[in-house]
């Protein structure tokens, strides 16, 4: 059975985003803000789905906009969850996620409420610190550790349709993504160590079968833009990079 993927939109103009992976069970990649369970709930329902058919809550990291509702939605469809145990300490309530600005959009987003959002703490159930196969839950598909954007940010590549969930290796659009030009590849509001990122995005530009590219801010992007977008920040320099955030 090939694994469909469903964007859950959490705000207007395509800004954040959570996701389904539906095959003959659900995997539900992360929680979204305040509410979003609910809305969660609604779109698996839409889709012809149960809450009972969840077999497995990921959260990719632990910013607000993907963390918030992690507690609430396990609560309402009775799965585990599953996230990078080294961002554990900023979920269980111990220290607050880093939001390093990558641009000046983060830096004027930094000074919002938003980032700075407090959310229920939570145990993940499931530690993923290595490519990890869905196909136990019922889905085809693969999750990948990248880090870069947060310690322990995870991707995950649906290789019978082509589609990876970069989540904040990238945004789509201008601003902190999303607004207008959403095909359009840029950094998203937040990283904490771009040549990281960079170079995860060079390993899964070379996924086999590769079509596209779903991120929460924006998007959905081609390989073929988000090629020539890391090709022009390497030529920029990981250094001057870095400096320039």
């Amino acid at each position: 059975m090939l694994t469909t993927v469903v964007p859950v939109h959490h705000t207007p103009l395509n800004m954040v985003k959570s996701f389904l992976l539906i095959g003959e069970r659900v995997v539900i990649v992360d929680a979204g803000m305040r509410g979003g369970a609910g809305r969660i709930v609604s779109a698996l329902e839409r889709s012809g789905r149960r809450p009972a058919d969840v077999s497995l809550i990921i959260i990719t990291h632990s910013h607000p906009d993907h963390a918030s509702d992690a507690a609430p939605l396990k609560r309402l469809v009775g799965a585990p969850i599953a996230m990078n145990f080294a961002e554990l300490k900023y979920v269980d309530g111990s220290e607050r996620c880093p939001s390093t600005p990558a641009s000046l959009a983060g830096s004027l987003f930094l000074k919002t409420p938003l980032p700075h959002s407090k959310f229920e703490s939570f145990r993940p159930d499931l530690n993923i610190d290595a490519e990890f196969d869905l196909k136990p839950f019922g889905v085809e598909a693969t999750v990948l550790p990248t880090g870069g954007h947060t310690p322990g940010h995870l991707a995950v590549y649906v290789p019978s349709t082509g589609e990876l969930l970069a989540i904040d290796l990238l945004a789509g659009g201008i601003g902190i993504g999303g607004i207008v030009f959403h095909g359009r590849p840029a950094w998203p509001p937040f990283h904490e160590d771009k040549p990281q990122v960079l170079a995860a995005l060079r390993r899964l530009l070379k996924l086999p079968g590769l079509r596209q590219l779903h991120v929460c801010h924006g998007g959905p992007l081609q390989p073929e833009a988000v090629s020539r977008w890391t090709a022009r920040m390497d030529r920029s320099g990981a250094q001057s990079i870095n400096r320039s955030a």
